[in-house]
């Protein structure tokens, strides 16, 4: 049974010089394993392909119970096991295998060139890729080889270092540790729907996290201890917490549709207090709309109303007064023109005049209490005085 791990590296002489200092046994693939770091200097200088990444370090470690650390035929079977691996996955590029026996499995480090031997290219893919290839080709050389295979645990959501571990065994917290406790106690509180509300609770537990790329880095607040989600487990990942936070919300709004169509039925409830509370099939629906109709017909047969509020009669007395302002000037010069058409069809006694005469003997007729007014009445002497002298 082995396990596999693999990242990319800024140095290639770096990862060799740690390698190669705990060796019990080493080889190589494509270069010579007594001068890995020139050649690996001199592959990048031939094809002139500059850049940040130079190497892969890479590690395959082997159960306890399959090989003893200390044998030298398991650790000549391990080194051969682990060249076979790298061969198959990588076989255009320079690798460096260095086996330890310092721990409790024995395991081969792996110093893999960043540059293909063939096409002068780089690898290509992120560390995912790498990986998910890595372990495929390792469990079919181990079962080629009798020896059993990995399986994971779909239960296992932590990961956790051979240190964690026996920190753990001796009962000894780590920081890892402490940074999932902040994140499980966060995750609790169900008020805790997007990312910001999220940074925000952790920060008050000393725990300072962002994103990086497709992962989430954690930190504890005044140390350097730092890690990405993917290496603390499963629900500590940034897909995970994100479903999560995303689930929230999504929940949060299914919510609120009900209340704030009960809030709606309250207020429309409130801002009509003529309407009864009561459904008609109720017995006292029917005497509660009466009493309501028979007050509202009392308040409006009622006379003593405040004097800002004007009655019906005086607005319609209004309107009648702007009615007779509207209607008085076109009554005025409606009699005008009336006027002066029967003037223009009077006939023109003087001939040279333009004005119209008036007629005396109309005026008398329309007026005889105006002409016997202005002339005093004589008495007739006619009839009873006899002749005039």
């Amino acid at each position: 049974m082995a396990t596999t791990h693999i990242k990319r590296s800024t140095s290639a002489s770096r990862l060799v010089n740690y390698a190669e200092k705990r060796a019990v046994k080493k080889d190589g693939l494509n270069l010579d394993i007594q001068y890995a770091k020139s050649e690996f200097k001199q592959v990048r200088d031939i094809y002139g392909n500059p850049g940040k990444t130079q190497a892969y370090a890479s590690r395959i470690a082997f159960s306890p119970l399959e090989f003893n650390p200390q044998a030298l035929h398991d650790q000549a079977t391990v080194l051969a096991v682990a060249k076979e691996v790298y061969a198959k996955a990588y076989p255009n590029q320079q690798v460096a295998l260095y086996e330890h026996a310092d721990t409790d499995s024995l395991h081969v480090h792996a110093v893999i060139g960043a540059i293909n031997l063939e096409t002068g290219q780089k690898m290509h893919g992120n560390w995912h890729q790498y990986r998910d290839h890595l372990v495929h080709i390792t469990d079919q050389v181990c079962q080629e080889h009798g020896l059993m295979v990995t399986q994971p645990d779909p239960n296992r959501h932590e990961k956790r270092s051979m240190a964690e571990i026996k920190l753990r065994a001796k009962q000894q917290p780590t920081w890892k540790d402490q940074i999932r406790q902040a994140v499980d106690h966060t995750m609790q509180n169900p008020l805790i729907r997007d990312f910001q509300a999220f940074q925000a609770d952790l920060k008050q537990q000393a725990v300072k996290v962002w994103e990086r790329g497709k992962n989430l880095t954690y930190q504890l607040l005044g140390t350097n201890y730092k890690s990405r989600g993917t290496k603390l487990g499963i629900d500590y990942e940034k897909e995970t917490i994100f479903n999560e936070l995303a689930s929230r919300q999504t929940q949060s709004r299914t919510n609120q549709q009900p209340e704030r169509a009960t809030k709606a039925t309250v207020d429309s409830a409130q801002s009509d207090p003529g309407r009864t509370p009561k459904l008609p099939g109720h017995p006292d629906s029917t005497a509660s709309h009466s009493q309501n109709v028979s007050r509202s017909t009392t308040s409006a047969d009622r006379t003593d109303r405040p004097t800002s509020q004007p009655t019906v009669s005086d607005n319609l007395k209004q309107l009648r007064q702007q009615q007779r302002q509207l209607t008085s000037p076109i009554k005025t010069d409606l009699t005008k023109r009336l006027r002066n058409v029967s003037k223009a069809d009077q006939p023109d006694q003087s001939g040279k005049s333009d004005r119209p005469q008036t007629d005396p003997s109309r005026t008398d007729q329309k007026h005889p209490d105006r002409q016997s007014a202005q002339q005093p009445s004589e008495p007739n002497h006619s009839s009873n005085d006899g002749p005039n002298r």
